[in-house]
């Protein structure tokens, strides 16, 4: 197998997509549909740079990795795009394991006066996503599959190495914690504090504070992919330290990569110098957009030391990223050598 791999452009947002040649067919993996109003900029790009090189029928698989807005926003309309073209659509459905009662507990706290905060609007924001994704698929009868290590795909075009079930469970149980939600505040420096200076001096010092990332955010699906070389690529969405920890722990291999997403726009909340030395890819790519948080200048300042021969990319200075796993077997696109951070 091998591939050419698209992150598009959409700020602080995800879409990734990865047109798969396989025994002389041809897939396509769109793995997140960023906000709402990115929709017309994924279709677009689809229509311009892969629908007129494969056939009318070529299978369409997507991947929600987590309910976040910039993740699965803009998947409605791609549903209502590809129709039945979508073979497979996974997706973790919080809904599927959160029962009524509590469901109903989280509304009244987002109605509350007292008790609504941004974690409790954000949750609440997710169950509504996702309740939304699920109708729309119902509506064209496309099945929604989970996207569990532990569960074993009719295909070998990607493999899920995260979360497994009962990480996953365990994740869900820490944030729709209802006395948790009661409680608002956060632990993340105001962009405003950052100190840029140290940032370049004191890099993996400040990556390796403490890993933070949400539990919402533990849940995201990682997805590798393996080409014809055995290279490995590795899709992280907004995953962390616990969750890749988690997937070495279940007997997966997610270091020595060709390739890997930075989670979460580049945050430093989601990935330690460990991890940054045992993802060792040749290439870091980053969908963000150039504030003083994502990427993080500590982050990229550490992988620049640990990895002196990695070249990290990020949207935000590049624009969509493109990339072939090998040449001549995808149309040549012509467009300018991404500059490195």
């Amino acid at each position: 197998m091998d591939f050419s791999i698209d992150m598009l452009s959409l700020g602080n947002a995800d879409c990734n997509i990865i047109w798969t040649k396989a025994e002389n067919s041809d897939f396509v993996t769109i793995i997140d549909g960023g906000n709402p109003k990115d929709a017309k900029t994924i279709i677009e790009h689809y229509e311009s740079y892969i629908m007129p090189y494969i056939s009318a029928d070529s299978p369409i698989l997507i991947i929600n990795t987590h309910p976040h807005a910039d993740h699965i926003g803009g998947l409605i309309d791609l549903v209502h795009y590809f129709k039945n073209k979508i073979v497979r659509f996974y997706y973790n459905d919080p809904t599927d394991y959160i029962e009524e009662a509590k469901r109903n507990e989280i509304k009244s706290l987002n109605e509350s006066f007292m008790y609504s905060n941004k974690r409790v609007q954000k949750l609440f924001a997710s169950l509504q996503q996702s309740d939304n994704l699920s109708n729309v698929l119902e509506q064209y009868g496309i099945a929604k599959l989970e996207a569990f290590s532990d569960n074993n795909l009719d295909h070998n075009l990607f493999e899920f190495v995260g979360p497994s079930k009962t990480f996953y469970l365990e994740q869900l149980g820490y944030f729709t914690n209802i006395d948790n939600l009661k409680t608002s505040g956060s632990n993340i420096q105001p962009e405003s504090e950052i100190n840029e200076v140290q940032e370049g001096l004191n890099s993996c010092d400040i990556v390796d504070e403490k890993n933070d990332a949400s539990a919402e955010n533990l849940t995201s699906v990682l997805t590798k992919f393996i080409d014809s070389s055995n290279r490995k690529y590795l899709f992280t969405a907004d995953a962390g330290v616990d969750a890749f920890e988690s997937v070495v722990s279940n007997g997966s291999d997610i270091k020595d990569l060709h390739f890997c997403q930075l989670p979460h726009h580049g945050s430093r909340r989601n990935v330690s110098t460990n991890w940054i030395s045992n993802f060792n890819p040749k290439q870091f790519w980053v969908s963000a957009n150039g504030s003083k948080k994502h990427p993080r200048k500590a982050v990229i300042s550490c992988i620049k030391k640990n990895l002196p021969d990695c070249k990290t990319y990020s949207t935000h200075k590049t624009g969509t990223i493109h990339i072939n796993s090998k040449s001549n077997i995808f149309p040549e696109r012509n467009w300018n050598t991404a500059e490195a951070l």
